[in-house]
C-alpha cells in the first residue's frame, strides 16, 4: 500500500511522498505454475497456473497415477485469491492437477519451522544438553524451514519471518540493537542470523528467555497455528553469568563441647623437714556412666600373722606328745 502524506506550505497543499512501501504479501502471494503452495496460506493468486473460476484440481495421492481415480477434487472460485485450507488440504500434500487434462497446477505443502539458538561467543547450541547461555556472550539464530521455496515465486525475496523473544517477567522485543525481529527474509533452506545478539547489554536481564519464530506470510499462522508448521517450537534457556550446574556447598562446623576440667586442692601435706606446702592435683567432672563394681575374688585371703601362731601351737603340741612317750617308756603299764 502506497503511503502518501500531504503537507501545507503557505496555504497551498503540496502532495509529498514519503514512503512506498511496496507489501511483501502481495509479491509472495504470486504463484506459478507447478510451484509450492502451503496449508493455511488465503489471498493466493493462482491464475498463472491455467486456472480460471470454476476451474477443478484433482489430487491422486501419495505415488498416485493421473490416470487412477481422484483421491480428492476441489472447484476453484476464485482463482485470484485462493485459500489452502487446513480443512481441505491436510492430509493432501503433494501435486494437483487441472481436470480435465491434468495439467500439474501446484504442489501442496506442510509448512515446518525450526530455531535453534546458536552462541557464537562459547561455540554450541542451546538444545536439551545445553540450557545455559552466559551473560556476556554473543547470540544468534539458526532457522531451518521448508518455506524458502517462496524465495521461487516472481518478486518475491524469502518468506518473511518473525522472531519472538519473551524475557524474565513477559518482556518482549521488536529489535536487538539494530536488527530488527519483524520481516526476517528467509531464501535458504537453512538460514543463519550471525551474531545479532550481544546479550551483555543491561537492556536484557539475567533470567529465562523463550525463543520462537512464525510466519505470517498471507496470513498462514492465523489460519493454521500450529507449533512445528507455522510457528517453532519454543527453545529456553538461562540468561546469567554463573553455570547453574554449578553449586555451592554449604559446610556446617560442628563444635565440640570440651569437658571441663575443675582443680580440686589437696590437703596440705609435711615434708620430713617440717615445711608445709600447698598441692593441688587435677579431677574431671565424673562421668554419668555407670560404675560397674569389682568382681569378688572366689581365693581366701590369709589373715595376717596367722601362720607365726599355727607354728607355735603345732610345736607345743609335739612336745606334749613327746614328753608323754618318755614317761609311758619309763613306766610300764
Amino acid at each position: 500500500m502506497n503511503k502518501v502524506h500531504i503537507a501545507r506550505l503557505s496555504g497551498i497543499p503540496v502532495l509529498i511522498l514519503l514512503s512506498l512501501v511496496l507489501p511483501a504479501m502481495a509479491a509472495c502471494g504470486t504463484i506459478p505454475a507447478g510451484e509450492w503452495v502451503f496449508i493455511g496460506e488465503e489471498g493466493l493468486d493462482v491464475t498463472g497456473t491455467g486456472l480460471t473460476a470454476g476451474s477443478q484440481i484433482a489430487y491422486y495421492g501419495p505415488g498416485g497415477s493421473v490416470s487412477s481415480v481422484p483421491a480428492a477434487q476441489v472447484t476453484i472460485a476464485d482463482p485470484s485469491s485462493f485459500y489452502v485450507a487446513p480443512s481441505v488440504f491436510l492430509g493432501k500434500t503433494g501435486p494437483w492437477f487441472i481436470l480435465p487434462e491434468n495439467n500439474l497446477a501446484f504442489y501442496v505443502g506442510d509448512p515446518t519451522i525450526q530455531v535453534r539458538i546458536i552462541d557464537y561467543t562459547s561455540g554450541f547450541v542451546v538444545g536439551r544438553d545445553a540450557t545455559w547461555v552466559p551473560k556476556g556472550d554473543t547470540i544468534g539464530f539458526r532457522i531451518d524451514s521448508n518455506l524458502w521455496v517462496f524465495s521461487r515465486r516472481q518478486g518475491c525475496a524469502g518468506v518473511p519471518l518473525t522472531i519472538d523473544i519473551t524475557g524474565p517477567g513477559g518482556l518482549s522485543f521488536s529489535s536487538l540493537g539494530e536488527y530488527r525481529l519483524g520481516d526476517v527474509v528467509v531464501s535458504t533452506p537453512t538460514f543463519e542470523s550471525g551474531p545479532v545478539w550481544a546479550t551483555g547489554s543491561g537492556e536484557f536481564p539475567t533470567g529465562d528467555y523463550t525463543v520462537s519464530v512464525r510466519c505470517e506470510a498471507n496470513e498462514m499462522h492465523d489460519n493454521y497455528p500450529v507449533e512445528g508448521k507455522s510457528e517453532s517450537e519454543q527453545v529456553r534457556f538461562l540468561l546469567q553469568k554463573v553455570n547453574p550446574l554449578i553449586t555451592t556447598v554449604t559446610t556446617t562446623a560442628v563444635t565440640e563441647t570440651a569437658t571441663p576440667v575443675i582443680a580440686t586442692p589437696r590437703p596440705t601435706g609435711l615434708l620430713e623437714t617440717g615445711t608445709a606446702i600447698q598441692t593441688s592435683v587435677m579431677t574431671t567432672v565424673p562421668s554419668t556412666a555407670e560404675t560397674v563394681p569389682p568382681t569378688e575374688s572366689t581365693t581366701p585371703t590369709r589373715a595376717p600373722g596367722l601362720l607365726p601362731a599355727t607354728l607355735f601351737l603345732a610345736l607345743c603340741v609335739g612336745l606334749v606328745f613327746r614328753q608323754r612317750r618318755q614317761y609311758q617308756g619309763n613306766n610300764p603299764p
